[in-house]
C-alpha cells in the first residue's frame, strides 16, 4: 500500500513535497521543503501501518532524534495521518548530500588507517547512542553517508528495529562488520546484499579475505565480530590505539546528472545496491529563527559562565533525557530535535511549531516546553538559555515527580520578554529531578507568525 501523496502535497501545513526519490514496498523517500524554516529536508513515508506499529515507529524516530550527537543524521519531526484502520507515518530528517560508504567500497576497499579513522568515528557515534539508551541493530555501509569532506553521518538509528529489520545484530558486531567491509570491500554478515559476500576464510578475519590488512586491524575486527567488546565505546578506544588517517574527499569525479539522481535515496527505503543520501539543513535567510544568539555580534555562545551567580558548571556530565512537553496540543513538538537543546552545540536548535496571529500560540494553547529528566534529584543554582530570538517569555519549573501538566511542578524562575541569551539565577538553590522550560509567549519570526528555537539549556551548580 503506497502513501496517498504526490509532489506539491504539504504535510502538517509545513512540509512541501518537492520530489519523489525512491520507493521500496510501503516506504517512500521525498525531497521536501520546510516552508516554516525555509530549509531542505528529507521526508520518509511509511504507509499502511497498524496503529500499534505506527506508534512504535514514531516513538523510535523520536528516540533517534533525542540522541545528542551530530554524527547521526538528525530526525527533525514525526507525524501520522490516519486513513481508515491504517496509519501512514512520516518522518522528517536532514537532507545530506553525499554518497554512502557502500558506494565507495564497491569501487575499492580503504587503506587500513583510513578505515580505522572512519569506523572509530562511527563507533563514537554508536557509543553516544548507547549512552542515551538507543541502538541501531542492523548497521552496514549503506547506513554510513560520507559528506563532501569525507566525514561520516549515520542513519537508521532505532527505526530499523521498529520496521522489523530482517537481520538484527548488536551494534558491536555491526561495527566489526563495518571495519571488515571497509578494509576488504566484502560483507561478512547475513541479511544485507549491498557488497559481495566473503569469498575466503571464516568471515571474521579480514586478512583471510585480503592479505594486505594489518594484523592489528584483523585482531580488532575479529574480536568485535565475536562480540568481544562490552560496548561501542570499547571498540572506539581499541581503534584509537591504531594508526589512523581521515578520508580525503576525491574531487576528480564530477557526478553526472544520472548519477546524482541515483544518489537521492533513503537509508531504510531503497534497495541496498543503490547509494544512500539524505540532506543538509540550512536555516532560512531573513529570519532570526535558527540563528545562534550572538553570532552576528561576535559574542561567544559558550555556556559555563558565572555571571556573578556562583554557578559555573553543568549539573550533568552526559546530556540528560529530554522530551517535548505539549499537554494541551498533540503531546509533542519537534520530538526529533529535543536533544539539540542539550548537546553543547549552540549551532543546533530545537524549535516549536509555528503559530499564526498571536504570540500566545495563536490562542490554541497556553504554552509548550522541554522537560528535562536528570535521572535523580540534583542541586541547581541557575539556568542559562540560548534562544533563536529575543522576545520570548517562559517559566522554569522543577519538582520530584514527572508532570502531566505544567502546574504539577512549581515555578522556580521566570523570564518575560527575554533576551536571546538569558541567565536565571534561582533565589535559593533547588534540588529536583524534573525541570521544565515552559514557554508562555513566542517571538515573532515573520509578519503574523510566531515560533521559538532553543539552542541550549544549561542547568548550573
Amino acid at each position: 500500500m503506497q502513501p496517498r501523496v504526490s509532489d506539491g502535497r504539504v504535510l502538517d501545513g509545513r512540509y512541501l513535497l518537492d520530489e519523489h526519490c525512491g520507493t521500496a514496498g510501503d516506504r517512500q523517500l521525498w525531497h521536501a521543503t520546510d516552508e516554516v524554516l525555509g530549509r531542505r529536508v528529507a521526508v520518509h513515508l511509511v504507509a499502511g501501518q497498524t496503529r500499534t506499529d505506527a506508534k512504535a515507529l514514531a516513538a523510535a524516530a523520536g528516540r533517534a532524534g533525542s540522541v545528542p550527537d551530530s554524527r547521526w543524521v538528525r530526525v527533525l519531526d514525526v507525524g501520522t495521518e490516519t486513513a481508515g484502520r491504517k496509519v501512514d507515518v512520516w518522518i522528517v530528517s536532514e537532507w545530506i548530500e553525499g554518497q554512502s560508504l557502500a558506494a565507495l567500497l564497491r569501487r575499492e576497499p580503504l587503506k587500513d588507517a583510513v578505515a580505522v579513522h572512519l569506523v572509530a568515528t562511527c563507533a563514537q557515534a554508536v557509543a553516544a547512542a548507547q549512552r542515551s539508551g538507543a541502538s541501531h541493530g542492523s548497521l552496514h555501509p549503506g547506513e554510513v553517508l560520507l559528506q563532501a569532506d569525507g566525514s561520516p553521518r549515520l542513519t537508521g538509528l532505532e527505526t530499523h528495529l521498529a520496521l522489523g529489520a530482517e537481520q538484527v545484530y548488536d551494534d558491536v558486531r555491526g561495527l566489526g562488520a563495518l571495519l571488515f567491509a571497509a578494509v576488504t570491500g566484502h560483507w561478512p554478515l547475513p541479511g544485507w546484499g549491498g557488497l559481495p559476500a566473503v569469498t575466503r576464510g571464516d568471515g571474521r578475519h579480514p586478512r583471510q579475505q585480503r592479505f594486505a590488512v594489518s594484523r592489528a586491524v584483523d585482531e580488532v575486527t575479529a574480536r568485535a565480530l565475536d562480540g568481544g567488546y562490552p560496548d561501542a565505546g570499547a571498540v572506539a578506544r581499541a581503534l584509537d590505539a591504531l594508526p589512523s588517517a581521515p578520508l580525503v574527499a576525491r574531487h576528480d569525479e564530477a557526478p553526472s546528472p544520472s548519477r546524482d539522481r541515483l544518489r537521492r535515496i533513503a537509508w531504510w527505503v531503497v534497495p541496498p545496491v543503490l547509494v544512500a543520501v539524505v540532506g543538509v539543513v540550512s536555516w532560512s535567510a531573513g529570519s532570526d529563527l535558527g540563528k545562534v544568539p550572538g553570532e552576528d555580534r561576535g559574542v561567544s555562545p559558550s555556556l559555563p559562565q558565572s555571571h556573578g551567580i556562583g554557578a559555573t558548571r553543568l549539573v550533568w556530565t552526559t546530556p540528560p533525557a529530554v522530551t517535548s512537553f505539549d499537554p494541551e496540543g498533540n503531546g509533542i513538538e519537534d520530538p526529533g530535535g529535543v536533544g539539540l537543546a542539550v548537546d553543547d552545540d549552540p549551532s543546533t536548535v530545537w524549535t516549536t511549531d509555528s503559530y499564526h496571529g498571536s504570540a500566545r500560540f495563536g490562542g490554541l494553547k497556553n504554552g509548550v516546553g522541554l522537560l528535562i529528566d536528570l535521572g535523580r534529584p540534583r542541586r541547581v543554582k541557575a539556568a542559562r538559555l540560548l534562544l533563536s530570538a529575543a522576545g520570548a517569555s517562559f517559566e522554569l519549573r522543577a519538582g520530584g515527580q514527572r508532570p502531566g501538566q505544567p502546574s504539577d511542578l512549581p515555578v522556580v524562575a521566570t523570564s518575560t520578554d527575554s533576551k536571546a541569551s538569558v541567565t536565571l539565577p534561582l533565589p535559593t538553590a533547588v534540588t529536583a529531578r524534573y525541570w521544565l522550560v515552559w514557554i508562555t509567549s513566542l517571538p515573532r519570526t515573520a509578519p503574523g507568525n510566531f515560533a521559538l528555537g532553543i539552542a541550549e539549556v544549561a542547568l548550573l551548580h
